[in-house]
């Protein structure tokens, strides 16, 4: 079993790959905790995200690079050495994910169980600290990832 990082070391890995602006950070921390799920059946890093109304959020790593706002995180981190798991899963999301703006993640995320969960009763602009559980990272990831496609039965 590989280790579980904190978030900040795997958010530091992507910023110093493609300096994204905090809210894009943000989703690609998510996806990288869900394909981690997906593809190893274990978490990433440690910390639980939370349904905030623009997605799902690491508040700790959020509230390092809170000042950023809408501009690219442009500092270049010393990073400790990321094993050949998370290393995998990092670049699976950077290659696959970093093409697309904050706006579009958002939106995915948005339409993904785990968010929705975590936001149920809530109006749309109603602000929330809910947990996104781990759980149901696992849960949707594991099934939407891995799930065939119905031709491959016939």
């Amino acid at each position: 079993m590989g280790k579980i990082y904190d978030a900040i070391t795997i958010a530091k890995w992507i910023i110093n790959k493609i300096h994204p602006e905090p809210l894009k950070l943000q989703k690609l921390l998510y996806l990288a905790q869900g394909y981690s799920y997906a593809f190893y059946d274990r978490p990433l890093f440690k910390e639980d995200m939370e349904g905030w109304v623009h997605g799902p959020v690491v508040r700790n790593v959020y509230d390092i690079f809170k000042n950023y706002q809408y501009n690219p995180i442009d500092t270049n981190f010393e990073v400790e050495e990321l094993d050949k798991e998370a290393q995998e899963i990092v670049d699976y999301v950077i290659e696959h994910f970093s093409k697309y703006d904050a706006k579009y993640l958002e939106k995915l995320s948005h339409e993904q169980e785990p968010w929705k969960l975590s936001r149920e009763g809530l109006d749309p602009d109603e602000r929330s600290d809910k947990t996104i559980s781990k759980e149901s990272i696992a849960n949707y990831f594991i099934n939407e990832v891995f799930q065939p496609e119905e031709e491959e039965w016939d």
